[in-house]
């Protein structure tokens, strides 16, 4: 499927004027879009151009992402690379795809640093909370301008009719019995989220894919990538979209007390917050659910299954039982 995306890289570069000067591209990722690695003849400094996914952002929703990016890092409040404009001085690019279709690419400075060793997740998750808790501070204070547009991150766009990752019931790794199981899953963390209420203390704007993969650890800093998932969420669906893909690990506890410690150490949290979490939690672990089978045509997506359908029958059932996450340790 690279070699699809690996074809728009030129296209996108000319809209950056910088095509003719291209020595190099390396792909870093692929899932909802494509990063590379670009290097150039005409500059020791490499760029980190991605290429959307047709169809998945509007022009106007990458925008507002790249605008909040920079108005983070004209803020201080946490770090990310900085966005490389168009020659006309545009935040982000369109040009013609594959089959003529418009496509759209943003470009950034490289930035150094690498991810996170996850071989002492605690305290990877307890930096992530750190950094997310800054980017939520930001959140609440600052005042959008009316052009601002991003996806709501509610339960209909996660998981119901809305979800531009379909519905987990679209999985069929999901084992016999294991439909009924998540469903009582998905009721019973509808009613919780429903209680626990979507006001300004608890919804806000968010990373929506604040985890290990979008950190990056230099002498310097840590820096903060990928804000393609950003939009109006519960603020601890960021703490959610941390444990993505280990939801299930027996350490998921420990590492969300660590991710706590982190946060609380500058955003105190109430205990209603923390309650919420195993929803939370379940609530991110369906819409991956749906996630693995959409892009099971990208390697990692594909690498998960069938297992993780099956495992996540299994958390589904602690979840129901009240046994998933209900003792997790905190600062009050």
């Amino acid at each position: 499927m690279s070699d699809t995306w690996d074809g728009q890289i030129t296209a996108a570069l000319t809209a950056y004027g910088r095509a003719t000067t291209l020595s190099g591209a390396r792909l870093l990722s692929l899932s909802e879009n494509a990063t590379y690695l670009c290097t150039f003849t005409d500059s020791p400094a490499p760029l980190v151009l991605r290429l959307h996914r047709p169809g998945f952002r509007t022009l106007p929703q990458i925008r507002s992402e790249l605008m909040w990016t920079e108005r983070l890092r004209a803020d201080g409040a946490v770090a990310t690379p900085a966005v490389v404009p168009t020659p006309a001085g545009e935040a982000a690019a369109s040009f013609p795809g594959a089959g003529g279709a418009l496509q759209h690419a943003a470009l950034f400075e490289f930035a150094p640093g690498a991810e996170p060793d996850t071989t002492d997740f605690a305290n990877v998750m307890e930096v992530v909370g750190r950094e997310t808790a800054a980017l939520h501070e930001h959140a609440a204070r600052w005042q959008r301008p009316d052009v601002f547009t991003r996806p709501d991150w509610d339960l209909d766009n996660l998981i119901g009719a809305a979800s531009l990752w379909g519905r987990w019931r679209d999985n069929p790794d999901v084992p016999p019995g294991g439909v009924e199981v998540l469903a009582r899953a998905e009721e019973k963390l509808t009613r919780e989220l429903d209680a626990y209420g979507s006001g300004a203390a608890e919804f806000g704007l968010i990373h929506g894919d604040l985890r290990a993969a979008n950190l990056l650890v230099a002498s310097d800093a840590v820096r903060l990538i990928d804000f393609d998932d950003c939009g109006h969420g519960w603020f601890l669906y960021d703490l959610a979209c941390s444990l993505s893909f280990v939801e299930h690990d027996p350490r998921a506890a420990h590492w969300v007390a660590a991710w706590l410690r982190g946060y609380q150490a500058r955003r105190p949290l109430r205990e209603k917050d923390v309650r919420a979490i195993p929803a939370l939690v379940m609530l991110r672990r369906l819409m991956l659910v749906a996630w693995v089978h959409k892009r099971g045509d990208t390697p990692f997506a594909a690498s998960l299954r069938p297992a993780f359908a099956a495992q996540s029958v299994d958390l589904a059932r602690h979840y129901l039982a009240d046994g998933y996450l209900t003792a997790v340790p905190h600062d009050h």
